[in-house]
């Protein structure tokens, strides 16, 4: 057994979007509404292959996310496009986000200190934490990315939340749903476990997933005190 799988964990790092708050389903499908009528040629086949592109993307910086699927799919988006389509998804996942299931309850039985590291900005993360209810679970140990200049996949957030508890990468535990944040954790030399609770398809991405570092891959997140456990 690694070093690593050794270590006992001390802390926990959360990402936000599809961990925290069930805000990707959101943005799946208001991107791919925004996106749909810039495809040059519309029919199922191209309409479910950009649907796809998205969710496999989903928990990248939006602007990104859009420069990969305009580069795919050569929609030709202007920065007037951008802008709109940022505001309208931020919009969007503000005034319909919800919990993830279950997730207050299983971390405010945790004993264990607790910190938020996302790509999304320091704001959005704040409103949607307060918005749910979760904010108070985290004593203000929230990490933006997006805020930082070095968004995931960059290990630049999941090290400092380390760094803000002031323990080595390898005594904490990152939960992240998005290929985009297991690879950052990966980087960091932080442990971390995939959820898929809130996955368009849990299957895919739960092999995404792992074939990007994720130790394990979890659908639930009343398993996670066990599996901590284990």
């Amino acid at each position: 057994m690694s070093q690593a799988m050794n270590q006992a964990i001390s802390h926990l790092i959360c990402d936000c979007d599809g961990v925290l708050l069930d805000s990707e389903s959101i943005a799946l499908g208001v991107l791919h509404r925004q996106l749909l009528p810039y495809l040059a040629e519309r029919n199922p086949h191209t309409e479910h292959a950009l649907h796809g592109a998205i969710a496999e993307r989903l928990g990248m910086m939006t602007d990104l996310l859009l420069d990969e699927l305009d580069t795919q799919f050569k929609f030709g988006l202007r920065s007037a496009d951008y802008a709109s389509i940022n505001q309208i998804v931020s919009r969007a996942c503000s005034d319909e986000v919800a919990a993830v299931p279950g997730v207050r309850e299983v971390l405010a039985a945790m004993p264990l200190p607790k910190a938020v590291a996302s790509n999304s900005s320091i704001a959005r993360i704040d409103a949607g934490l307060r918005r749910c209810g979760l904010f108070d679970l985290f004593d203000g140990h929230i990490h933006s990315g997006h805020d930082m200049g070095k968004p995931k996949p960059a290990p630049d957030v999941y090290l400092a939340a380390a760094a803000g508890f002031d323990v080595a990468p390898i005594q904490c535990l990152a939960i992240d749903d998005s290929v985009t944040g297991v690879r950052s954790a990966v980087a960091a030399g932080i442990r971390v476990f995939g959820f898929t609770g809130v996955a368009h398809d849990r299957h895919q991405a739960g092999a995404r997933l792992l074939a990007a570092g994720a130790e394990l891959v979890f659908d639930d997140m009343q398993q996670l005190a066990d599996l901590l456990a284990a």
